[in-house]
């Protein structure tokens, strides 16, 4: 299950018991539709199942169920016992207990209008997402001013059901009307947005989450992802480098994010500083890849002393050489022939190489270099082995034979 698909299920189950905590027994008792003691019983009843007395409640509406005298009061009793399922987290029985209710239409038009809305919910809620979708969709037509919370669990609906694009301008209008947006209802705007791949408005829905929660790290992160993603890498960095200074860049992939980076936005000092302090504090694992990757920055940034010394924590941790050729060359690009001839030898005796003609070229063109002329020779004929080094060996051979050597 990928990342986004995640968070919709977390989102899901926060709305689950979302619908529990709505659920006060606030179904509507109209005085004037209800005979005033089954009116006192069923106030009793909305009272037991607030203060979660479910067996007296479940006791009082056997009793209201047999005692009812319109159609009416019989139908509020089934809300009530909507209510009380509700509470109890039973939304199946919940959505039994409200479909009479919904076929008969008998409530007055704004008490109907409420239990279709009760209804749309626990259709999401109990994972009839299509069904809840069309129920929610018909009870919007008629709603003036939709509460956060319903346009809510039509996003919901909407997210469960494929249709991100469709969700996200309700989830939107949900948090701009709310006095106090839920978390979960920022991250089914996230996800929604990096659902449909609209990275620009994972940004501005991250953005946003941040003025709400700006202490949690995940979405700072989540937001330098987006900017990378839609191609801003200098909008990236800053946000990774604002993380950096408050101290929120911990993990290994945070690192490893924010020195690609700067690697991207042409500042391989900085990036090799990154990588050479979580290499420091432990953050980052002592790897092979990784000392290679701090070379690679220090390289970028022309300090060979740095590069050599990273190199040569790789070569410690390495199951292969590849971390000596990468010496081999830099000592040879410096015309250091005895320390280029030395560490192509190490690559080759610890072995395990990704290009193994690469390290006898080296050592052998070292080796002719340093006037070891039939050492050089023998190394260059190994590299004919070999497909990346064949064209070079090749050269060096008929310059040699030019020059009577060989």
């Amino acid at each position: 299950m990928d990342a986004r698909r995640l968070i919709l299920v977390s989102v899901f189950s926060s709305l689950l018991l979302g619908l529990a905590a709505e659920a006060s027994a606030d179904t509507t008792l109209n005085q004037g539709l209800i005979s005033s003691s089954i009116f006192r019983k069923m106030r009793g009843v909305q009272n037991m199942i607030r203060g979660g007395q479910y067996s007296d409640a479940q006791s009082q509406l056997s009793y209201l169920q047999g005692v009812t005298t319109s159609s009416y009061e019989a139908a509020v009793v089934r809300e009530l016992y909507a209510d009380y399922y509700i509470a109890r987290g039973d939304y199946a029985n919940a959505l039994n207990a409200l479909q009479p209710v919904m076929q008969q239409n008998i409530l007055p038009p704004n008490e109907q209008h409420d239990a279709e809305l009760t209804y749309g919910k626990l259709l999401v809620g109990n994972g009839q997402y299509q069904q809840g979708l069309d129920a929610m969709r018909s009870w919007l037509q008629g709603a003036q001013n939709p509460s956060p919370d319903a346009l809510v669990t039509l996003a919901q609906a909407y997210a469960q059901t494929g249709q991100c694009r469709q969700a996200i301008p309700y989830v939107k209008r949900a948090i701009e009307a709310a006095s106090d947006p839920q978390q979960d209802w920022f991250q089914l705007w996230i996800a929604c947005q990096y659902d449909i791949h609209d990275y620009a408005g994972a940004a501005e829905a991250l953005q946003a989450t941040l003025g709400k929660f700006p202490d949690q790290a995940q979405y700072w992160q989540q937001l330098g992802e987006a900017y990378a993603q839609s191609g801003d890498n200098s909008k990236a960095l800053a946000v990774y480098a604002l993380m950096h200074s408050q101290g929120l860049i911990r993990q290994a992939q945070d690192y490893l994010s924010l020195a690609t980076l700067y690697m991207r936005n042409g500042l391989p000092f900085q990036s090799a500083g990154v990588l050479q302090e979580g290499l420091q504090s432990g953050a980052l694992p002592a790897t092979e890849a990784n000392y290679m990757l701090l070379a690679s920055a220090w390289q970028s940034a022309g300090d060979m002393e740095h590069t050599v010394a990273a190199l040569s924590e790789a070569v410690k941790v390495a199951k292969g050489g590849d971390a000596y050729v990468a010496q081999a060359q830099i000592y040879e690009s410096r015309h250091e022939w005895l320390s280029a001839i030395d560490t192509a030898k190490k690559a080759l005796a610890k072995g395990n190489l990704k290009r193994p003609g690469e390290a006898w070229l080296l050592q052998g063109v070292a080796e002719i270099q340093n006037r070891q002329v039939d050492d050089g020779t023998a190394a260059l004929r190994e590299a004919l082995k070999y497909d990346e080094s064949r064209p070079q060996a090749e050269a060096w051979l008929r310059y040699l034979s030019s020059r009577g050597a060989g």
